[in-house]
């Protein structure tokens, strides 16, 4: 609404996309034609339901219903997210209004701690790591055309395992949190 080249991206799952604020955002969006991506993270699952099962149409027929333009890309190849996102970005940005980008990849987890994934054909994961790990093809991909070497990437890989451990190290080692810090930053003062 600032007019001032900015885009505004939302990220839900395909299970929001049953729910009647999601269906109303894609709306509003399109009637004030809203400098807007809507990025819908599909990985199959409503929680526990394969979309398959709760999901009637496709994530493309939403946005149609609309009006809305629509790009699709695998989620688990880089350089597809890249230019999906990057067209949806520039359509969006060039004031055409909103426009829906849709990711497939795959959930590797449960949907909750715990969870026994008990709704998951046998071997799906398994196959799903083995087949689309986006970190693995990206490493492939870049090493095979020397875009990047693999003692660069193993770097990147041992600087980020160290930053990780840091910040866990750091939050055991945080004093717990007071009464008083329940409301902390959780509201804007007008």
């Amino acid at each position: 609404m600032l007019k001032d080249g900015g885009v505004a991206v939302a990220f839900y799952g395909d299970g929001a996309s049953n729910e009647g604020t999601t269906l109303e955002s894609l709306n509003l969006a399109m009637v004030w034609q809203l400098p807007a991506v809507f990025v819908c993270e599909d990985n199959g699952y409503g929680e526990a339901t394969g979309a398959s099962y709760a999901c009637a149409g496709t994530q493309k027929a939403r946005a149609a219903g609309f009006g809305m333009p629509y790009f699709d890309c695998d989620g688990t190849d880089f350089f597809a997210v890249y230019e999906a996102a990057g067209q949806a970005i520039a359509h969006a940005r060039a004031g055409n209004g909103p426009v829906m980008l849709h990711v497939n990849l795959a959930r590797w987890y449960g949907h909750f701690e715990g969870d026994a994934m008990t709704y998951r054909i046998s071997g799906e994961v398994a196959r799903e790591r083995a087949e689309h790990d986006c970190l693995k093809n990206f490493r492939q991909r870049v090493t095979e055309v020397s875009l990047l070497e693999p003692s660069a990437l193993d770097e990147i890989d041992t600087s980020i395992k160290d930053e990780i451990e840091a910040a866990v190290k750091a939050a055991k080692s945080a004093p717990l949190p007071e009464p008083a810090d329940l409301e902390a930053d959780v509201y804007v003062s007008y």
